[in-house]
């Protein structure tokens, strides 16, 4: 099994584990905004695109920053929040310490040194469609599950913005 393969099998067992009812819907890789929404559209799925960056944090820190689609990043905040101005990481790193693709980044089921930035507007989101790692998958989950979500997850967390 692969990383990308792993990361997903661990994104949807702990849906199973706690009981979050969830859509997973497979169609053509979704590696921007204009084919998710095509893709949110033939499988009429509800909610909000997610939107994750990975962040470097000096030299051994990361974090993913966990918001929604057309959110823009506050860098002073983040700075704020981690200590130290954080920069997006390289692809590289994305891959090598998440198994992401580039351009398609799942913001849940990470190692536990990966810290996550919440932003307030995911916990807002009736419904939040993500990828659980390939971007062929698309997982709709309510948003008044992501709280259970969230605490059942070992990393680190800080509220954004």
């Amino acid at each position: 099994m692969t990383p990308l393969e792993r990361l997903c099998q661990r994104n949807l067992d702990l849906l199973q584990s706690l009981d979050i009812a969830h859509r997973l819907v497979e169609h053509e890789p979704v590696l921007d905004y204009p084919t998710a929404h095509a893709v949110r559209q033939r499988f009429a799925l509800r909610g909000v695109e997610s939107k994750s960056l990975f962040l470097r944090i000096g030299e051994q820190r990361y974090a993913m920053l966990v918001s929604v689609e057309g959110a823009r990043a506050d860098w002073a905040r983040l700075k704020q929040l981690l200590g130290s101005r954080p920069r997006i990481a390289s692809d590289e790193e994305l891959t090598e310490l998440t198994g992401c693709v580039p351009m398609c980044a799942c913001p849940f089921g990470h190692d536990t040194r990966i810290s996550l930035l919440i932003d307030r507007a995911v916990l807002a989101c009736d419904f939040l469609l993500y990828s659980p790692g390939p971007p062929q998958l698309t997982l709709e989950v309510a948003g008044a599950h992501l709280p259970r979500l969230l605490a059942a997850l070992p990393n680190p967390q800080l509220e954004y913005p």
